[in-house]
Order: C-alpha cells, then structure tokens, then sequence
C-alpha cells in the first residue's frame, strides 16, 4: 500500500469514528433533553447536517482509497493521485466542519460565519471527484 492510499485509510477511518461519536454525542443531548441543543432549530439542523456528511464523506474517501486509481507507479500519475486525494480529502474535512462550526453559535436565524468552508469543501471535493473521474478513464 503506497503512502497515499495509506492516509486515506487513515482519514477515511478517523473521520468516520470521530463523526459517528459526533452523532452519538448529538443523540444523547436529544435524549437528556437538553435545552441548548433542541430549543434551537437551526442549530439541531446545522448539527445534524455535520454528523451527516461527515459520514458520508468518511465512506467517500474509504471508497477512494479501495477503489481509485490512485497507486500509480510512475512519478506523473503518483503525483496526480496525491493531488487528487488531497483534493477530495480536504472537502471531507471542510464540509462538515463548516456546518459543525456553524452550527454552534448561531444568530439571527443564521448560521455562524465558519459555514462558509461548506461551499469551499464542496468545490474542492467535487474538483477531486472530477479528478478521479478523468483517471479512471485515462488510466488502466
């Protein structure tokens, strides 16, 4: 296994222990009742929209590392698939921090300014995926 594949592994499985503990910290403030997690609509969506793609992305960046052309052996293609990884690693990292963050001190029927790392994980996960898209076809 090859570095690259290697740090998805290891991101890929973090994240998705440390987002399904997030989901399970969110379910326990639901079941205590607590006030400052329920009372407030956006910030129990916000929350709940964190947990959420932080486990799907998790499972995305697992399914990159099991099924990407990402162990190439020559300099050019390593190097792309490092890109490319990095690339789709970053929006899974972005994307539901963004909504963690912004969910914690929302105002004014709106998210926290942190929310803005959404859009920004998001392009740079799907400029990944198109990434990987074009090395699966290119690549054998």
């Amino acid at each position: 296994m090859n570095d690259e594949l290697r740090r998805c592994w290891r991101f890929g499985w973090t994240s998705l222990a440390a987002w399904a503990l997030f989901g399970l910290a969110l379910e326990a403030a639901h079941g205590f009742k607590l006030a400052a997690y329920l009372d407030d609509n956006l910030r129990h969506t916000i929350l709940r929209l964190a947990h959420a793609h932080g486990v799907i992305l998790a499972l995305v960046v697992l399914a990159v590392a099991k099924a990407s052309p990402l162990s190439e052996s020559d300099a050019a293609g390593a190097r792309a698939a490092r890109r490319t990884a990095g690339l789709v690693r970053a929006g899974a990292l972005l994307v539901p921090v963004g909504f963690a963050l912004g969910g914690i001190a929302p105002h004014e029927g709106d998210p926290g300014w942190p929310v803005v790392l959404v859009p920004v994980g998001g392009l740079l996960l799907v400029a990944g995926l198109i990434r990987l898209a074009w090395q699966s076809w290119r690549y054998r």
